[in-house]
């Protein structure tokens, strides 16, 4: 039968347009969207419909409409509401997270302060307070 012949070759196209994703949850979600695609070209002339996708669990968005959640998410707020117009230490940071509702320890704001500082949202600088110096964070 000619049919399964035409799916035999379909099907390993579609694999051979996925041998080279590594993660093995993409690379099912790109090889069902292959696969449907190819089915409905080969269906096109027999007046088939091409099998509808299945939905997975896994969203794909460019960008999130919502707000971020968690400690960069709160911090990256504060940034947009001007709060780093001044300096401010992580104490200080704590602190308005604090008033907002987002009570976290100091520990859980160093890495989403420094990933900020890195995205170049944020400067970080050093300033003596008595003998001991701490960072301070401010607009970029």
């Amino acid at each position: 039968m000619s049919a399964d012949l035409n799916y035999s070759e379909i099907v390993k196209q579609a694999e051979a347009a996925v041998a080279s994703i590594k993660d093995t949850e993409l690379k099912g979600i790109a090889f069902g969207k292959i696969l449907d695609t190819l089915l409905g070209q080969q269906h096109q002339g027999e007046g088939h419909m091409p099998a509808k996708p299945q939905k997975s669990g896994r969203k794909i968005e460019a960008a999130p409409a919502r707000k971020r959640g968690g400690p960069k998410g709160y911090v990256e707020e504060l940034v947009e509401d001007g709060f780093f117009k001044a300096p401010k230490t992580l104490a200080a940071i704590k602190a308005e997270l604090s008033n907002r509702g987002h009570h976290m320890a100091m520990t859980a704001l160093s890495g989403p302060m420094m990933t900020l500082c890195q995205e170049r949202r944020l400067r970080r600088q050093k300033v003596r307070d008595g003998k001991k110096q701490i960072f301070t964070y401010s607009n970029w």
